[in-house]
């Protein structure tokens, strides 16, 4: 796989970057939180081959119908899942962040690709090869485990994600996506780093980016909310949460259905 020189980028994410002085491939892999738990023998092997892959703003991973290489670690920026609406329009389904690992379907299964992936601004990912993968997995037990239960997590996500984005006021849509944020980065400042360009999380949330715009506007009329850029800071959770019952009273006065 060869390497692609950083060109632009889009806005960068300011949440930890994994790779900064990571020496190596298999340095950078020993920090990623599902290898955790692996020996020093797993981390070799993964690492016989493994190599950094730095993109540019909106560069192809891989594309739809392409055999799957390896398995990709993110160490730097996000990477957005993308699949093709019913209207032919694309749609962001998943976004990888720091430490979040994607094209183990693949891995797997053998089977070409069936989405696409972009980088989102400057990102910086590890490529392990695939056949490193699997024989890794066959060396540690509790390393495939992991993996299962990663996926299981992810497919659990994806299943939430559809029963908040399909219908329903968009304000609730957001309003999920924010504490789901929240929960994840376990941060008791009510601060947020969105992981992408407001765009993109529009796409994630199945909202066009002007609906999402004036939710925001809206909530930080409405006191919930602090947004400068992509740093969103929420100062009424407990208002936040409310919008989750459906509670019209809890919704921001002007808010759209999407």
């Amino acid at each position: 796989m060869s390497t692609i020189v950083l060109t632009h980028a889009e806005e960068p994410c300011v949440r930890p970057a994994l790779a900064r002085k990571a020496a190596s491939p298999r340095d950078a892999l020993g920090r990623m939180p599902i290898l955790l738990g692996s020996g020093p023998e797993v981390l070799d092997e993964l690492a016989r081959g493994a190599e950094f892959v730095r993109l540019s703003s909106s560069a192809s991973i891989f594309e739809r119908g392409s055999p799957p290489t390896g398995l990709f670690f993110v160490c730097n920026g996000a990477v957005r899942l993308m699949v093709s609406g019913p209207e032919g329009k694309d749609k962001v389904v998943e976004l990888f962040e720091p430490g979040g690992m994607f094209g183990e379907i693949g891995v797997f299964t053998g089977e070409c690709y069936r989405t696409w992936t972009q980088a989102v601004g400057a990102v910086v990912l590890v490529h392990v090869p695939r056949e490193r993968v699997l024989a890794a997995v066959a060396m540690d037990n509790s390393l495939s485990n992991r993996m299962l239960v990663a996926v299981c997590a992810r497919i659990q996500r994806l299943i939430d994600a559809i029963g908040s984005t399909v219908g329903g006021p968009a304000a609730v849509r957001v309003a999920s996506y924010l504490l789901e944020q929240l929960e994840r980065g376990a941060r008791g400042d009510g601060c947020i780093v969105l992981p992408a360009p407001k765009k993109t999380i529009a796409s994630l949330l199945n909202l066009t980016p002007e609906t999402l715009s004036r939710v925001l506007r809206n909530l930080v009329e409405e006191g919930v909310l602090t947004v400068s850029g992509r740093r969103i800071r929420v100062r009424n959770r407990a208002q936040l949460a409310r919008l989750l019952t459906h509670d019209e009273a809890a919704l921001p006065l002007r808010a759209h259905p999407g």
